[in-house]
């Protein structure tokens, strides 16, 4: 298994005088590997042999101006350009309209608005707060509620709706509401919220109470009876199987070099192997509940997914998720690594 990488885009932010690096989807870099290969093609003398940039500081999109100062491609384009060229290619379109095949204001569409759209498409993907604050490089939450509103807010309730009906625990027990005469664990699971959680939610009353932060058992979430999942959960946990299959591999590979060979090595990595069958445990079940649904809701939520797979997949969100624990540890109990309690 070759190690999964991330591409980011590292670049200078003017407004605010430093250097950010955003993680970027394989279509952005199929957009910005384009536009690479047009620079080489129409200004060979920018580039080496080899095809790398003479100057360090060569600009995505240079001025193709030649002059002194622009030696090199290291003059940008002047900050009214895009939106002259925005304004030719909007004028070629007849009639502009909304997702509701309503009149679209052309006003609005300026340079600035895209990153308006940036935010508001992953923010209804339902990328948390504090990751589109990181994405944004933005120092304070409330500036970055600024570029989005929430939006589509019956499609959400809507597959949630169905959702609900689908969840279930560790040990695939369907979750349902609760009567006096449950178990006690039940109705208090049902009683006092939850917290977000990779692959899941938590209803532990303690770590719900602290908001993330009290664990009683160290976010072992895949060996307790307070984690919970569904299908809507499928692209965090198809990223999490894929991060911890890199790091499996990785330890197998370190064993006997830079792991001493023994009883705890070997334990590392049959957590790890442990925990990846409970994981595909997981993603199985998700996607026979998705498999079972009418068309219709099918379609809604699997729209919805597509969604949340697009955004939440370029980089690794759920080891950021909330940064309430660390993601390269095993979450499963090592007393529980036995043919009985699997």
């Amino acid at each position: 298994m070759q190690r999964r990488r991330y591409p980011f885009l590292l670049y200078w932010m003017q407004k605010v005088r430093r250097r950010h690096k955003l993680p970027l989807h394989l279509t952005d870099v199929e957009v910005i590997t384009r536009q690479q290969d047009y620079l080489r093609r129409e200004f060979p003398q920018w580039f080496d042999a080899d095809g790398r940039p003479l100057s360090p500081r060569l600009l995505l999109f240079p001025t193709p101006r030649l002059s002194r100062a622009n030696k090199f491609g290291e003059r940008p384009y002047d900050s009214s350009t895009s939106g002259y060229w925005l304004d030719v290619w909007m004028d070629r379109i007849p009639r502009l309209i909304d997702e509701h095949g309503q009149d679209f204001d052309r006003s609005r569409v300026f340079p600035y608005a895209f990153r308006h759209t940036y935010a508001q498409l992953r923010a209804d993907a339902g990328v948390p707060l504090e990751i589109l604050q990181v994405l944004m490089a933005h120092l304070e939450p409330s500036t970055t509620q600024i570029y989005y509103r929430v939006s589509h807010p019956r499609r959400v309730e809507a597959v949630r709706a169905i959702a609900s009906k689908y969840q279930f625990d560790i040990s695939g027990g369907r979750l349902r509401a609760c009567g006096p005469a449950d178990d006690l664990a039940d109705r208090t699971r049902a009683g006092v919220g939850q917290v977000p959680v990779p692959g899941g939610t938590c209803h532990e009353m303690n770590n719900v109470r602290a908001d993330g932060h009290g664990c009683p058992v160290y976010y072992r979430c895949f060996s307790c009876k307070f984690f919970t999942t569904d299908f809507t959960q499928l692209p965090e946990l198809r990223q999490l199987r894929d991060t911890k299959a890199e790091q499996l591999v990785r330890l197998e590979a370190a064993y006997g070099s830079l792991l001493v060979p023994g009883p705890l090595s070997q334990a590392n990595t049959e957590l790890l192997r442990q925990e990846l069958v409970q994981i595909d445990e997981l993603i199985s079940k998700c996607e026979t509940d998705l498999g079972s649904l009418t068309e219709e809701d099918k379609a809604t939520v699997e729209a919805w997914l597509h969604s949340r797979d697009r955004f939440l997949t370029v980089i690794p969100v759920a080891a950021v998720l909330a940064g309430r624990q660390q993601l390269a540890q095993p979450t499963v109990d090592p007393i529980l690594l036995t043919v009985e309690a699997r």
